[in-house]
């Protein structure tokens, strides 16, 4: 008899997700998003968000604010004018969303009541930790890692023999050839990278808005380079295949 969904890591990252998104969704109330949109029929850009909220935000540096619109646009919960810069309240937000936001605040609420195994995933670790726990869930909805013993989440660890590397930042390019350094070259020891998506994935873009909450990052200026297979062979590595889930996840897997 095959497994059911409930008895399976997919039902946990589901409820994760829902986590996730409703994080998403009452940060941007808690700050006034949503009512400073409603104010505006033009649309806002991003620095004129932060200027109006005094919320922090510099272009090309820090990300959270940024990241945070995005995803409420994949949410289908802002619209975004791509040649203006703009964002604006969806129809479902403004005629719906803000209306009930006390109701939402009563599911909130009883979610975390009734939800025990998010509260081991996500309540009782720290947010680095939770964050690396439901990535990782994430990633084994594409790759089989039954057969590694040992798998790191951006950290060099020199008894790992999967590297996972999911923040795009300033750095990646020396993380990627350190990672490369650290795999063993024994077996069949594998590098993932995670390519962003801001168009539909916005579960990513809220983890890296959580995470760029407690740490200092700058942008790559032109990161697509490292995406590409000829700078991971230029490195070494032997095999490289991509991957992409239906809901929007993007790998790049590189075998040592």
């Amino acid at each position: 008899m095959p497994l059911s969904i409930y008895d399976s890591e997919q039902y946990l990252f589901e409820i994760a997700q829902s986590f996730i998104r409703s994080r998403v969704i009452f940060t941007s109330l808690e700050l006034q998003i949503f009512d400073l949109f409603s104010q505006s029929n033009h649309g806002l850009t991003c620095a004129q968000v932060a200027e109006q909220l005094s919320l922090h935000y510099v272009q090309n540096e820090s990300r959270c604010l940024q990241d945070l619109l995005d995803c409420l646009k994949s949410m289908k919960l802002l619209e975004h004018d791509k040649e203006k810069f703009t964002y604006k309240l969806t129809n479902f937000t403004r005629n719906l969303l803000l209306p009930n936001r006390q109701l939402l605040s009563n599911i909130d609420r009883d979610f975390y009541d009734k939800m025990p195994q998010l509260n081991e995933l996500v309540l009782n670790n720290s947010l680095k930790d939770s964050i690396h726990l439901i990535m990782l869930l994430r990633i084994k909805q594409l790759v089989d890692l039954t057969a590694y013993s040992n798998v790191s989440i951006d950290s060099f660890d020199e008894n790992v023999d999967v590297m996972v590397i999911w923040r795009q930042e300033g750095f990646l390019k020396e993380k990627i050839k350190q990672a490369y350094d650290i795999l063993p070259s024994s077996k069949a020891s594998l590098l993932i990278l995670i390519i962003p998506n801001d168009e539909d994935d916005e579960v990513t873009l809220a983890l890296n808005i959580l995470l760029n909450m407690t740490t200092t990052s700058k942008e790559e200026e032109n990161p697509k380079e490292f995406y590409s297979t000829k700078f991971f062979k230029q490195i070494g590595f032997q095999s490289i295949e991509r991957l992409r889930s239906t809901d929007g996840l993007q790998l790049l897997l590189a075998y040592k």
